[in-house]
């Protein structure tokens, strides 16, 4: 293991030294570190619902439920999912919901990208009251998309007759220039 020499100051160095410090730390006490957790003052809910047809025939046609693309000069933060099914009983694997980034539908693009455990999921996640999907799946840590990014939730239908998918994306979207990561 290389050590690590360390810089020591004396005298008016260490003035200059501890003042530079003191800058640099007003310099970054408006920045915003949390934001993969409390959306920041600057930012902008985005709350989006779509739903589709449930393609009945022959199985395993896909839909995409929801698309919906970064604003440019933004990025986003996803903290929560809705992967539901409305129009009769679900069992767990009568579909199954992926979410990916920058992947049309039928598309060939090798620089989409699923997003990891949100991957063929055969089970609805979100809360319903009364049939109607009214809260969202939490995520463990929000996911970052770049601006112009283009979120897809797409539905697999394995054994289902009819009906509509509903899928959603929450979270919140922040400025760029406003994300700062260490300086």
């Amino acid at each position: 293991m290389a050590s690590r020499a360390v810089q020591m100051y004396s005298g008016v160095d260490s003035v200059r030294a501890a003042n530079e410090l003191q800058r640099a730390i007003q310099a970054r006490r408006d920045d915003w570190p949390y934001v993969h957790i409390y959306p920041p003052p600057d930012s902008q809910d985005v709350f989006v619902i779509g739903t589709a047809g449930v393609p009945v025939a022959p199985a395993s046609l896909t839909a995409v439920a929801l698309a919906y693309q970064v604003q440019s000069g933004k990025k986003f933060f996803q903290t929560g999912v809705i992967f539901g099914f409305q129009g009769g009983a679900f069992v767990p694997g009568d579909a199954t919901f992926t979410e990916d980034r920058n992947s049309a539908l039928g598309s060939a693009n090798k620089q989409f990208l699923p997003e990891h455990g949100l991957i063929a999921v055969p089970v609805l996640l979100g809360g319903q009251i009364n049939g109607s999907y009214v809260e969202p799946f939490i995520l463990q840590r929000a996911r970052e998309f770049e601006p112009l990014d283009v979120i897809r939730i797409k539905a697999t239908n394995v054994t289902l007759a009819g009906g509509t998918f509903v899928a959603g994306i929450f979270g919140w979207e922040v400025p760029v220039l406003s994300v700062k990561h260490g300086k």
